[in-house]
């Protein structure tokens, strides 16, 4: 794996907490950064996808698109139902 090399300015009372919390962990400052820069960066992509099927479930609702009202408990039920129907072709 490839590194840049980057200079950043954080606060005195953020370094001192990651400074504790890599000695607490037995790691480097520079891992538990790394490890905190990662885990942001999958919150931010799950928080995308979600943010896409509200943006879809919207633009659904302007259509004026009605699915079925129990689609949330039998959605099993309609998945296979699709899948014979696209299977048979």
């Amino acid at each position: 794996m490839k590194f840049v090399q980057r200079k950043f300015y954080i606060p005195e009372d953020t370094y001192a907490k990651m400074s504790w919390l890599a000695k607490f962990e037995g790691k480097t400052i520079t891992e538990v950064l790394r490890s905190f820069i990662d885990d942001g960066l999958k919150r931010k992509k799950r928080k995308g996808s979600m943010k896409a099927l509200l943006d879809l479930a919207r633009e659904a609702r302007g259509w004026k698109w009605n699915g079925p009202r129990d689609l949330s408990v039998n959605h099993d039920k309609y998945f296979v139902e699709a899948y014979e129907k696209t299977k048979g072709k």
